[in-house]
């Protein structure tokens, strides 16, 4: 079987179109087998040579009829068979796409989760810079604001001490929090 998506989908419009094609023939012979006539022509004279003749007619006419009828029953045998397999064909077909699809969308939705992982990650690290930017600022500044008020305080107040971040699980991801340095 084939791996690929647009493949398989080109493979199972095929069988659609093939399926409609059989469906035709074997209605087209159905109709055929259920109008078909035999055209008597019963003779004006009763005579044993005309009621002869018109006997071989009927019986030969009777023994095309059957051979025609036995032709149709075996093409629409046939069709029927080769209708099934299609069907069944295409029943594989559609089922092994819906695989494929499903294991796309996996394989995608695991990329995308990764990359916005990563994201949250990449965030939180340069959240943890900014707030060590802020505490060697505030360790600069403070000392001198003190000096100026001429009063011990602290006028930033560091009560965070975690910031969210995703770590790596055996069976997956998990959003936590990270401490801060």
């Amino acid at each position: 079987m084939k791996e690929n998506i647009a493949e398989l989908k080109l493979e199972i419009d095929t069988l659609h179109r093939e399926i409609d094609s059989l469906q035709g023939k074997i209605e087209t012979l159905s109709q055929k087998r259920s109008s078909f006539q035999v055209n008597v022509s019963f003779p004006r004279d009763n005579t044993p040579e005309v009621l002869a003749e018109f006997r071989k007619k009927n019986t030969e006419e009777a023994a095309k009829w059957q051979v025609e009828i036995q032709e149709i029953n075996q093409s629409l045998k046939a069709s029927e068979a080769q209708l099934n397999h299609k069907k069944t064909t295409l029943e594989e077909k559609k089922s092994r796409l819906q695989w494929l699809e499903l294991q796309q969308q996996v394989y995608e939705g695991g990329r995308n989760l990764q990359e916005q992982v990563q994201k949250v990650n990449e965030k939180a690290n340069q959240l943890e810079a900014e707030i060590q930017t802020l505490k060697q600022i505030y360790q600069q500044f403070n000392p001198l604001y003190c000096e100026w008020v001429q009063n011990q305080v602290k006028i930033v107040k560091f009560k965070a001490k975690t910031i969210p971040y995703v770590y790596i699980k055996d069976n997956g991801f998990e959003l936590d929090n990270k401490e801060i340095k």
